[in-house]
């Protein structure tokens, strides 16, 4: 079971939509996943379409150390779909801040919490922690319990004006841990046609270097109604640019988890692509990887979409590229075009003839 944090202490960044959406996202990618509302306004729990009735158990209930009575897990774990939960939160949550203030240890509350769902049997891959707009009590709980935090980052100036004081939070929280935090910096509401957009992408990856995610999350009105209509964007609207976005996302983070499992400079990425990559069949697509460490572009192209290149994203600098492609026939062939030169996929053994004398890569699926 592995935490991720979702914070800054700036409002507007994006934090809540990419909560919601990496954790449906990873959900997507058939993983079982627990979002946790911790901000007190209660936006992830709205944004998922839940509403709290009066007197009905939250987070709240779990965490307060002067509850009477404490609420079981299942009063107040909702479940949105098959492996995917949400503990939801609302107004009193904001109560928790003046209880836990002389209180010992009030910085652990969410990882006894999180031991006290293990012991419960509740078997989760991802626990998600929507945090609030500010660096109290509760994101300090989160940073805690955490074993990682992605710190989404908006375009403007302000957003860089704040990422000293949440780098320096990390650092103290650090202090204390016996494993450092890992962090991650996601850039978010990002306008590519805007010059300072690309200004601030420059700024924030001399500041996080490797730990800035590739992927990009694009300014999209979509993520809006999405948010209106009480859903995530993959239950929304899975054809949209904005899905695509937190699919990759989802899809990069869990290469990240994977680099770490199998780290490039022991095993290497050669080898892992031999062992692991191809075509890989999700949930509503076919991943499909290809490995060049030298090329600047590789595009994908097949009977799926009519033989019109698509772009590949590259995840990593040892030569990683995805895409994840929504596929409707139980067979067909495919091309990477690697810096404009046709190729088969070197992973996939099933080759089959074309009418032009070549060989396509070819796949059935079950």
């Amino acid at each position: 079971m592995r935490v991720i944090a979702i914070a800054n202490q700036k409002g507007g960044c994006g934090k809540t939509t990419t909560s919601i959406n990496l954790s449906a996202c990873l959900h997507f990618l058939q993983k079982r996943v627990l979002l946790v509302d911790l901000d007190p306004q209660g936006h992830s729990t709205c944004g998922l379409g839940i509403k709290i009735l009066k007197g009905a158990p939250t987070v709240y209930e779990l965490l307060s150390p002067v509850q009477a009575i404490p609420s079981s897990f299942g009063q107040v774990i909702r479940s949105l779909y098959p492996d995917f939960d949400l503990m939801p939160c609302n107004a009193s949550l904001n109560a928790l801040e003046e209880e836990c203030n002389f209180m010992p240890n009030h910085h652990l509350l969410l990882k006894d919490l999180f031991l006290r769902l293990e012991a419960d049997r509740r078997k989760y891959d991802f626990i998600v922690l929507d945090c609030p707009p500010n660096l109290g009590i509760l994101t300090w709980n989160a940073l805690n319990a955490a074993d990682e935090v992605i710190i989404p980052v908006e375009p403007s100036f302000f957003a860089l004006h704040g990422l000293g004081k949440i780098s320096e939070t990390i650092q103290v929280v650090n202090r204390s841990r016996q494993t450092p935090l890992g962090v991650h910096a996601l850039l978010t509401n990002f306008n590519s046609q805007l010059s300072f957009s690309q200004e601030i992408h420059d700024e924030v990856r001399a500041h996080f270097k490797d730990q800035l995610f590739r992927t990009i999350i694009h300014e999209d009105v979509m993520l809006k109604e999405t948010a209106a209509a009480g859903q995530s964007i993959a239950q929304y609207a899975p054809g949209s640019p904005a899905f695509q976005d937190y699919l990759n996302l989802a899809v990069e983070y869990l290469e990240r988890e994977w680099d770490r499992k199998l780290p490039a400079r022991e095993l290497g990425w050669e080898s892992v692509y031999k062992q692991h990559y191809g075509p890989k069949p999700m949930a509503d697509g076919i991943l499909f990887q290809f490995s060049n460490k030298t090329a600047s572009s590789v595009e994908i192209a097949g009977d799926f979409n009519h033989w019109v290149p698509e772009a590949l994203v590259r995840r990593s600098d040892d030569g990683l590229w995805q895409k994840v492609i929504h596929v409707d026939l139980k067979s067909f062939r495919y091309k990477f075009i690697v810096d404009g030169e046709w190729q088969v996929d070197p992973s996939q053994p099933l080759r089959k003839e074309n009418a032009y004398g070549g060989v396509d890569s070819y796949v059935e699926l079950a």
